[in-house]
């Protein structure tokens, strides 16, 4: 399968009253085309700071990291890249509508079909009647899923996402969790997820990135193998529940 992500020999310190604190330590990572992965580890290890340097948002202090075959910045201003946030940074002087087609007015005029783009995948996440409403009128899981549709818009290449999902209630983040799945689904970008929850994790991956305490070093990787499109009841299934078991020990290790 090809590689649409190459991390080799990743390091980050960030410098603080002259001290240096290394925050990733040698991370060596391929991502494949078309896959979905999470990467999962204990809060301050250094996931926020590795999915940004992925994205081009941060540099790194040495290594390289490729997407496409070209530096991560390079992707970026070709908009093969798709993100999607902890808050979902949404303008509020903008409906929903204007909100969801702001990423493709940045890449590309919005002709006829573009708008049709646009209404196709508000309608996908449940925003058919929503459309003019601005975020305040909206519900959180709402703007959620106005962030979401914005960043499938585009169409990208590869998609990160860093803890889209972590100011939902339980069901609701379910639901998202199965909204992003028949999105990408349809899309086949491939993603770099970075969750604290285990279950979230499980569902939605096809591979999971297990970092170890800061500095991060990658603790292992584990493939998850259960079939695609995948639905609620895989929650409840026994092979699911000691996957979920399986990375907690894991982490705990």
């Amino acid at each position: 399968m090809k590689k649409d992500i190459t991390i080799k020999g990743l390091k980050k310190t960030y410098s603080k009253n002259k001290e240096d604190v290394l925050v990733l330590d040698d991370i060596t990572l391929d991502i494949e085309e078309d896959r979905f992965v999470s990467i999962v580890g204990f809060t301050g290890c250094g996931k926020t700071t590795l999915l940004k340097i992925i994205g081009g948002l941060l540099e790194p202090s040495s290594g390289a990291v490729r997407i496409g075959g070209v530096p991560p910045r390079m992707a970026l201003k070709h908009h093969r890249l798709g993100f999607a946030f902890q808050e979902s940074s949404l303008l509020p002087w903008r409906s929903a509508f204007e909100n969801v087609r702001l990423s493709r007015e940045i890449c590309e005029p919005i002709d006829k079909a573009g708008r049709g783009i646009i209404y196709d995948i508000m309608d996908s996440v449940g925003l058919t009647n929503f459309k003019e409403f601005f975020p305040s009128e909206l519900s959180g899981g709402m703007r959620a899923c106005v962030s979401i549709a914005r960043t499938f818009s585009i169409s990208p290449n590869v998609l990160l996402m860093d803890e889209p999902f972590c100011h939902l209630d339980e069901i609701t983040r379910q639901k998202m969790n199965e909204l992003v799945l028949s999105l990408w689904d349809k899309s086949k970008a491939t993603t770099v997820l970075v969750t604290h929850n285990i279950s979230d994790a499980v569902f939605l991956s096809d591979k999971i990135v297990v970092l170890t305490k800061r500095p991060a070093k990658i603790k292992k990787i584990m493939e998850i193998d259960f079939a695609r499109p995948r639905t609620r009841d895989l929650r409840f299934d026994v092979s699911f529940l000691a996957k979920v078991r399986q990375l907690y020990d894991l982490l705990l290790e």
